[in-house]
């Protein structure tokens, strides 16, 4: 076996392991997964303006509130 062939072989191998990591990232059995991943961002972003919405609402609603202990 000489380099000529272990590079033919070398080189259908990582074709052959291309195909199939794109295979497996396009079948439908992943589709939602990869979906909520992409989305997560999003969900993050918004938990945190919610967060930040409520501790603005307590903040006006103990505003002109003095604290007597």
């Amino acid at each position: 076996m000489d380099m000529t062939d272990f590079r033919s072989f070398y080189t259908v191998a990582l074709l052959i392991i291309f195909v199939g990591i794109w295979a497996w990232a396009w079948s439908r059995s992943n589709k939602s997964r990869f979906n909520n991943a992409a989305n997560s961002l999003f969900d993050e972003k918004e938990e945190q303006v919610h967060a930040a919405s409520l501790e603005k609402k307590a903040g006006e609603s103990n505003h002109g509130v003095e604290n007597k202990s």
